[in-house]
């Protein structure tokens, strides 16, 4: 029977990253695995669907998610598959749920069919071209966190390493960095200042 709540024309499938030591994305299956990714609903939304296929496959909810673009789905079943991609800090995301891990991007044609392998690949090339112009790397961090940190998120990123001074200067001049007056303590090192994302005013209609 068919069911008449489902719109197999189109697909959403979301490749959520988190950092842990190095970026990774979640990986749904075992051997050739897949992405999360559900069939649309009548009148379902391209971002509920999304989130959605995150929930589903990993009870996860409410992360940055972004649409990434739209590919022929002809290998999974459907017309269209909506690409998104998702980011969130991996203390945020302790997924214990079988056949549902963590890989490394650099294996992804090893791990995933060719459609998700291609999706994977598309919103690494996001990130990094983002990472000089919008505030993306804060997504990977807690609410509160030292440069340090921040630095870390923008070399695994951009697959460099970058001048601390220099780093530094550039972050103290952007407008995406608040510094709070909390300290962190690590041993016996010197307490390193703690740092947020400026809250974003609503934009108004003009």
């Amino acid at each position: 029977m068919n069911d008449t709540n489902v719109t197999p024309a189109v697909h959403t499938a979301v490749a959520l990253f988190t950092i842990r030591e190095r970026l990774q994305f979640l990986r749904v299956g075992a051997e050739q695995g897949r992405l999360p990714m559900v069939a649309l609903r009548q009148g379902e939304g391209l971002e509920a669907g999304a989130r959605r296929a995150l929930e589903t496959a990993t009870g996860i909810e409410d992360v940055f998610l972004e649409q990434l673009y739209t590919f022929d789905g002809g290998r999974a079943g459907a017309q269209a598959i909506v690409a998104y991609y998702a980011l969130a800090p991996c203390e945020r995301l302790p997924i214990r749920r079988p056949g549902v891990g963590w890989a490394d991007p650099a294996q992804v044609a090893t791990l995933l069919a060719v459609d998700h392998q291609i999706i994977v690949q598309r919103a690494c090339e996001r990130l990094a071209g983002k990472l000089e112009y919008a505030p993306i790397a804060y997504q990977f961090l807690a609410e509160r966190f030292t440069l340090s940190e921040l630095q870390s998120v923008y070399e695994i990123i951009g697959r460099q390493t970058l001048d601390k001074r220099n780093f530094r200067r550039r972050m103290h001049a952007s407008a995406h960095l608040v510094e709070t007056r909390d300290v962190r303590r690590n041993g016996c090192h010197r307490p390193a200042r703690l740092y947020r994302l400026r809250d974003t005013e609503p934009a108004t209609a003009g």
